[in-house]
């Protein structure tokens, strides 16, 4: 189950991607390994973003 701190990162990273940039989101899972939020996204699927536990996005 994902943190509050990356739900409200990941709301903000859906806002920005969907709406600013026009991207589509086609895949949202949580790494087993690091607990981290990954998002795949990008009209070729060539966005990467993974939201750490404290909803810092890279």
């Amino acid at each position: 189950m994902p943190t509050d701190a990356q739900l409200r990162g990941l709301y903000r990273l859906s806002y920005w991607l969907t709406y600013i940039m026009l991207q589509p989101i086609h895949l949202v899972c949580i790494d087993d390994r690091t607990s981290n939020l990954y998002v795949l996204a990008g009209n070729t699927e060539n966005l990467e973003f993974q939201i750490t536990l404290n909803g810092e996005v890279f």
